[in-house]
């Protein structure tokens, strides 16, 4: 959790030079539906997501660019009574937590093509790592068990998304596709 606090401070203080136009979004939100390997049935928290882009000066076809970071959290637990192979009977708690950074790159279509007021369409590309950890505790009979393990791997991330600005600054937003969740809903800022 450390290395997830420190990279984030460490992104927004370098994103933090590029506000001065009116070319930053900032989008807060939450995920459902599971992407990473969680047991069925687990319980915990939606997945909290925070992203920041700036929108880039250079056109490409009917669009334009974007690039930025998002970071994404979410914690879940499962409990289960299951009977080993001598019919013990054994209770397992299980806690499994994921934190992902990721460089994110985006290409919005012009509002010519869209032909909607205040309407963004875009589409995302991201890059990063995902900190997870899990914790297995199980007690019966035999006695108890601890078993704990944390790691660090890549994560890539590929989204559809739609915002929708109520006044030049502020709106709402939805990504659906392959990320820490399948779909995200939430605020989004416009500076």
């Amino acid at each position: 959790m450390k290395k997830f606090v420190s990279t984030l401070l460490l992104c927004g203080a370098l994103s933090g030079a590029y506000a001065q136009k009116k070319l930053n979004v900032v989008q807060a939100g939450i995920g459902f539906g599971n992407s990473l390997d969680y047991v069925s049935g687990a319980k915990g928290m939606p997945t909290l997501n925070f992203t920041y882009e700036r929108m880039l000066p250079f056109k490409a076809g009917p669009g334009t660019f974007g690039a930025g970071i998002t970071a994404s959290y979410r914690k879940v637990n499962w409990k289960s009574t299951y009977a080993d192979y001598e019919g013990v009977e054994t209770n397992a708690k299980w806690k499994h937590s994921n934190a992902i950074v990721a460089l994110r790159g985006a290409y919005h279509l012009n509002a010519d093509i869209i032909k909607v007021e205040n309407l963004d369409l875009y589409g995302a590309v991201q890059l990063g790592v995902r900190f997870w950890s899990s914790k297995y505790t199980a007690s019966g009979d035999y006695g108890e068990g601890l078993t704990n393990s944390k790691d660090t791997d890549v994560h890539f991330g590929l989204v559809a998304g739609a915002r929708y600005y109520f006044t030049p600054n502020f709106g709402v937003y939805s990504e659906v596709g392959y990320d820490v969740t399948w779909i995200k809903i939430g605020i989004a800022g416009r500076f």
